[in-house]
């Protein structure tokens, strides 16, 4: 069975800016990293409804005036986009039938970054990829294409990389042929309707977390699959916590949260 995969990220994997200053507790200093996958077999119609929805909006007067709607090339971004836009996207991803949602929370604990990333915020990103990919490509007898947003750093290289470590080794199903990715892509988000999707999905996690504002992210909450909470070391064991359908992710079970200055 075929099946895409859309990547994005919300937050970003720099401990240190400008010769080498250290950036925690600073102002505009992100510190989380969340990294979020839409898995899908319905790629098609799942696209043309988010084609559809922002055509609608850029012919409505209703909205087309709105400055940020207004600007050449606009597409769906939530964090860029107006309230009223990012309201009226939510009303339709609670309809939209066929995909499911992965997202690892990486919390930015300097200590971690600096023993098992060796202060390089590529390994810190892609070690990220790879817990979000090993969670995604555990289905036998499924073929992936799978698409990231293309940001800062990136690579193929890297990329097809982190596939390679989280696809399970070969011949671990008896009887069935492990999962096969038949794609790998870096994209731009302008160019793939789909990731406005994950963008909205993380950009809800993230406003409940910083902001204790849940009715995005319980709007949506049934398509959660997974949410990882990998460095949550405080609570739970080295490995974070997996949160699911049986034990929704809520703030209160997690450790607290290091929120923006």
């Amino acid at each position: 069975m075929s099946n895409y995969l859309f990547i994005d990220e919300c937050g970003d994997p720099t401990f240190y800016g400008h010769r080498k200053k250290l950036l925690v507790g600073t102002p505009g200093y992100q510190p989380l990293l969340l990294m979020g996958s839409l898995t899908t077999s319905n790629r098609r119609q799942l696209r043309a409804a988010v084609m559809q929805f922002q055509q609608t909006i850029l012919a409505d007067p209703l909205y087309n005036t709105i400055p940020s709607v207004a600007k050449p090339g606009w597409y769906l971004h939530a964090k860029n986009d107006h309230p009223e836009v990012r309201a009226k996207f939510f009303e339709l991803l609670r309809q939209l039938p066929d995909f499911a949602i992965h997202i690892v929370i990486g919390r930015k604990k300097l200590e971690v970054f600096n023993r098992k990333h060796n202060n390089s915020p590529t390994e810190f990103y892609f070690d990220l990829l790879h817990h979000l990919l090993r969670d995604c490509l555990r289905e036998p007898d499924q073929t992936y294409a799978i698409y990231l947003a293309q940001r800062g750093k990136n690579n193929s290289d890297r990329f097809q990389a982190a596939v390679d470590k989280a696809l399970p080794p070969a011949g671990q199903a008896a009887g069935a042929s492990g999962p096969v990715v038949s794609k790998l892509a870096i994209v731009l988000s302008s160019e793939y309707p789909e990731l406005s999707i994950v963008d909205y999905c993380l950009w809800a996690l993230q406003r409940y977390i910083f902001k204790d504002e849940g009715r995005f992210f319980k709007a949506l909450e049934n398509r959660y699959a997974v949410i990882v909470d990998i460095y949550d070391e405080a609570r739970f064991s080295a490995d974070g916590h997996i949160y699911g359908p049986h034990n929704p992710f809520t703030i209160q079970q997690a450790s607290p949260f290091e929120k923006p200055v």
